[in-house]
């Protein structure tokens, strides 16, 4: 029978020398002059990229004299602003893809965050509307790879889909760019969950077509009744400046045509929420939306002119 006091004494003769064999090994220095720089490189021009020498040589069992200096001069900063060290040259063989063509190692168009991080800043739009875009979302989240976008739906180079002048709502509807997977299929429709790329507008909009004067504001109807964007931009209103104001005004002296005109105008548009069983009716609190003269230059920061008995 095995005593407690010698089993405690083994124990912790078997503790201090798993202790000393694990210091031993975080101990042993990793070889520079036979593996290359241990800290990886990292390039930010002309793109955000990293390299590590360690996996290339003592992980892959590559010699240095294997890159270089026939592929890469031996000095820091060389192939920055060399012509062979761009995505098009390494498609055509040079620099990485020497090796990197696909057969010998991945191809350069492949696995691209072996090398590239994916951008933690979202990307902000303002054209052809204000718009933002995560790549963390789709990649880290949603587990995409780079090339499922780049490539076929997004070329990879900044600001190509605005130069193109189709990178519109309408070609996501015809599934091109973002439409291509937000297709109501692979992810949500493109004309829905608005918030998700758009951000509504912070400041009122006044309208003076077709009736003068009329006030509306997102933040109320977003952000406090919590309405979605497609609550309204869908059936009821266009997703585009200056619809309303280009509905056509009516010209008549007749009092009771006019009021069927206000009628019908409201119910087409406003009271499909504001019947007063939804929201207050249309008929009433017309302050709420209507300033008039008065509040119009309120709201525009113009001097009001004084009564002369005020």
């Amino acid at each position: 029978m095995i005593k407690w006091p010698v089993l405690k004494t083994s124990l912790l003769v078997l503790l201090v020398y798993l202790f000393l064999v694990g210091t031993g090994f975080s101990a042993e220095t990793y070889d520079a002059d036979a593996y290359g720089p241990e800290e990886p490189i990292v390039w930010a021009d002309p793109a955000m990229a990293t390299f590590e020498h360690k996996i290339h040589t003592m992980d892959a069992g590559l010699e240095c004299e294997s890159c270089h200096d026939e592929l890469f001069e031996m000095e820091a900063g060389a192939a920055v602003g060399a012509d062979t060290f761009t995505m098009k040259a390494m498609a055509d063989g040079q620099s990485c893809g020497s090796c990197h063509d696909g057969d010998t190692a991945f191809a350069t168009d492949t696995n691209c965050q072996a090398c590239h991080a994916v951008a933690e800043d979202p990307i902000v739009w303002n054209e052809p509307t204000k718009v933002t875009f995560s790549h963390e979302v789709h990649v880290e989240d949603s587990g995409l790879e780079c090339e499922s976008c780049h490539g076929e739906t997004f070329a990879m180079k900044k600001g190509t889909a605005i130069v193109n002048k189709n990178f519109t709502m309408a070609s996501f509807k015809k599934g091109l760019y973002c439409g291509s997977c937000h297709n109501g299929d692979d992810a949500f429709e493109s004309a829905s969950q608005c918030a998700s790329c758009h951000f509504p507008p912070s400041d009122k909009i006044v309208f003076t077509q077709p009736v003068k004067s009329v006030v509306f504001d997102h933040s109320i109807h977003v952000e406090k009744a919590e309405l979605s964007c497609e609550s309204c931009h869908k059936e009821v209103f266009a997703m585009k400046k200056g619809t309303v104001e280009n509905q056509q005004n009516l010209s008549s002296d007749d009092p009771a045509e006019k009021r069927q005109y206000l009628v019908t105008l409201h119910k087409k548009y406003c009271g499909t929420c504001h019947d007063s069983a939804q929201a207050f009716g249309y008929l009433t609190r017309c302050t709420v939306c209507h300033i008039g003269v008065k509040g119009l230059k309120e709201l525009t920061g113009e001097e009001p002119k004084h009564n002369a008995h005020e």
